[in-house]
């Protein structure tokens, strides 16, 4: 029988049309550098440092360098730094098992550089995702419940949903037209500090519009800088200076039942105007008399 000769391999073929499908199937699972610095929205240099440093599976096809799919999904997913242009949010999977410092200082209502003291001083684990620490969501859960410093705020905001209902220390200060420094020693005065609704989140310590309202209407020394209207939107609520207040609500500021109120408008002690539900007190008056009767 006549066998072929192979001591050359320069005589063995591949067919060209079977090499082409396994590159193309190889380019389907695969991305070009390209193609994911237009995703992530990186500039070149960034894009082959991430290449460089080898976060996903690269590999040559065709004599150009291409990124694994499946590879580049995973990293994808356990890291926050590089976002999508167009798709879903990074770090899905971190999320679910680690906080940032920030998203843990926001849970307690605390100012991140405190809970980073906590972290050094209790020696507490962290990981290292990007150069940035972490915390596991076991160890800081373990450690929670184990102090009785710190309570979790009732509520989670995004900071959009925050500003809704609270304005922050500095805005309130501008409509004030004072400092913030001097907003802050006022919100800590013993006259004002348990009116104030405060809390921390991002850094920044945020009034609510309620409590910021009720401070306006309890004295008559600082007012929205406004001198027409009074008034001032701060996100989608208004915050005012009002002129008339009710008998429930001077009540509150009085520290009295609303029978008191009423006996005292019966001997008129302050002017008001209306009758029956739709009776006002003016606010200043009735501020400036409740100065006098205390003793203030």
């Amino acid at each position: 029988m006549h066998m072929p000769d192979i001591s050359n391999v320069n005589n063995i073929r591949i067919n060209p049309s079977v090499d082409e499908n396994i590159g193309k199937q190889r380019a389907k699972r695969t991305m070009s550098v390209p193609e994911m610095r237009e995703m992530l929205g990186l500039k070149k240099t960034e894009s082959y440092w991430l290449v460089h440093r080898k976060f996903f599976k690269t590999e040559i096809i065709c004599g150009k360098m291409r990124v694994d799919l499946d590879s580049f999904e995973k990293w994808y997913a356990k890291q926050v730094k590089y976002k999508k242009v167009n798709g879903e949010k990074p770090g899905e999977e971190l999320l679910k098992t680690s906080y940032s410092f920030m998203d843990a200082a926001n849970l307690l209502g605390i100012y991140n550089a405190d809970l980073y003291y906590i972290w050094r001083k209790e020696k507490l684990e962290t990981i290292t995702v990007d150069s940035v620490k972490r915390i596991p969501i076991d160890v800081f859960e373990n450690w929670y419940e184990n102090q009785i410093m710190y309570r979790k705020v009732l509520e989670r905001f995004s900071l959009a949903e925050l500003e809704l209902d609270y304005i922050s220390l500095c805005d309130g200060a501008t409509l004030l037209g004072i400092t913030k420094e001097k907003l802050s020693v006022i919100t800590r005065a013993s006259r004002f500090k348990d009116m104030f609704e405060i809390r921390v989140f991002y850094n920044k310590k945020w009034i609510s519009k309620k409590s910021f309202q009720k401070f306006l209407n309890a004295q008559t020394v600082y007012k929205i800088v406004n001198s027409e209207k009074k008034e001032v939107q701060v996100g989608k609520k208004e915050v005012r200076t009002k002129d008339f207040i009710a008998r429930a609500e001077a009540a509150t500021l009085a520290g009295v039942t609303t029978s008191t109120v009423t006996k005292w408008l019966k001997l008129e002690r302050f002017p008001y105007r209306g009758e029956g539900r739709s009776l006002r007190i003016y606010r200043n008056e009735f501020l400036k008399w409740l100065s006098e009767y205390k003793g203030v």
